[in-house]
């Protein structure tokens, strides 16, 4: 088990400056930084998928970043991704939906 806010520390140490160099603005959604998961390994992992696929794609536009009890949720304005990739992307802890004028979404459990 681990605090949520650690591992997202951790990450964005990481990714901040890599997100900054390609110009994409980040926010982050996190009103209640106390939240522990048993999953530390998914939820890490998850993140950083998100955030790669994110980076390597975008041009433009945001990304944000939102810790819930329960999941947590990475979109991306900037970034559209077909159907048939966002299923292969997908798994059991990580699923990834996106629509034309509104992004990519990535759901992490």
């Amino acid at each position: 088990m681990g605090k949520i806010s650690e591992i997202v520390s951790d990450i964005l140490k990481n990714y901040l400056p890599k997100i900054k160099a390609v110009g994409i603005s980040f926010d982050l959604d996190f009103p209640d930084t106390t939240i522990a998961v048993d999953s530390v390994e998914n939820i890490k992992k998850g993140i950083e998928k998100g955030l790669k696929i994110s980076i390597k794609h975008s041009k433009k536009g945001c990304v944000k970043l939102t810790i819930k009890k329960d999941e947590v949720v990475l979109s991306d304005t900037g970034l559209v991704i077909d159907k048939t990739t966002c299923k292969k992307l997908s798994t059991e802890h990580f699923v990834v939906k996106s629509r034309v004028g509104f992004g990519t979404t990535f759901t992490i459990k």
